[in-house]
């Protein structure tokens, strides 16, 4: 529906039936862009990586994400893992059905239709040390961000971390970019434990200018604790069932603040998460 007086878009909310203002480039990023996958790439198990060319230029910023649709199937908000002119990098977990469906049958020559750059990403903060910090399946934006870091005069160290050894993927890729150190909880790598016991031994040790942190939200808030015992600036990415990606659903709002992961995240202050209710127990 369209506003005739200042002719600016307005949508329907799928939850009270109220219309909501969409903002003109939001509703640029509302249509598909056309790609075809150039490879597929078995990390784990369960995890590939999905190197997609599409049909025009997108300019993805570090931590924001895209919806990737599959006619029929269903749509599904993924991460930039990296982006270089036309060409994008996607880190795909087999996890529900569109995910399950995107392994057994998109391959090399296969067509997809992709919509975004969508939501807001990380801060970068040139020549400055920072640290980073990933967990499992949800490390992949941390790729695209530790290379724009290193562009930008910054002094990185990565920490990673896994449940098990036969989980780890994308190592050798953050090698290359700067010094990367390897957790996992069944002891098979240099660090035995938690990556957030990680993290708190080499705060003890040096000084940074800020944390970037993905994973699961149970490793965030305590990630979250750490940087505010410490007074360290932290940013960190969240992960929510996410719908129209557009901030009009509500269907990845988190309380009490009412904030929606698609649009006014899925990058927030760190500080933000000890506020909310559901991530800070």
């Amino acid at each position: 529906m369209t506003n005739t007086k200042d002719d600016k878009p307005f949508t329907e909310t799928g939850i009270s039936g109220k219309f909501m203002r969409i903002e003109p480039s939001y509703t640029m990023r509302s249509r598909y862009i056309i790609g075809e996958v150039h490879k597929v790439r078995r990390l784990t198990q369960k995890v590939r990586e999905y190197i997609i060319v599409l049909k025009e230029e997108i300019d993805p910023d570090p931590g924001q994400f895209a919806m990737l649709w599959v006619p029929g199937v269903g749509e599904i908000p993924l991460s930039f893992a990296d982006y270089t002119s036309k060409t994008v990098k996607f880190v795909i977990s087999r996890v529900g059905a569109v995910t399950t469906y995107i392994h057994q049958n998109i391959g090399e020559g296969s067509k997809i239709l992709l919509r975004g750059p969508l939501g807001k990403g990380f801060t970068i903060y040139p020549s400055r040390n920072c640290l980073l910090v990933g967990g499992g399946y949800g490390l992949a934006p941390l790729h695209y961000l530790a290379k724009k870091l290193s562009t930008k005069g910054c002094r990185l160290k990565i920490l990673l971390g896994f449940k098990n050894s036969t989980d780890i993927f994308y190592v050798d890729e953050f090698r290359s970019i700067s010094n990367t150190f390897i957790s996992s909880e069944d002891g098979e790598e240099e660090f035995r434990g938690t990556v957030v016991e990680l993290m708190k031994n080499i705060l003890e040790e040096e000084s940074f200018a800020i944390v970037y942190a993905c994973g699961r939200e149970e490793m965030l808030v305590k990630i979250a604790r750490e940087c505010a015992a410490r007074n360290v600036k932290l940013e960190v990415s969240l992960e929510r069932i996410i719908k129209c990606g557009l901030g009009v659903c509500g269907s990845c709002s988190i309380e009490p603040l009412g904030l929606r992961v698609c649009r006014d995240g899925p990058v927030f202050d760190g500080g933000i998460l000890l506020r909310l209710e559901d991530l800070s127990r």
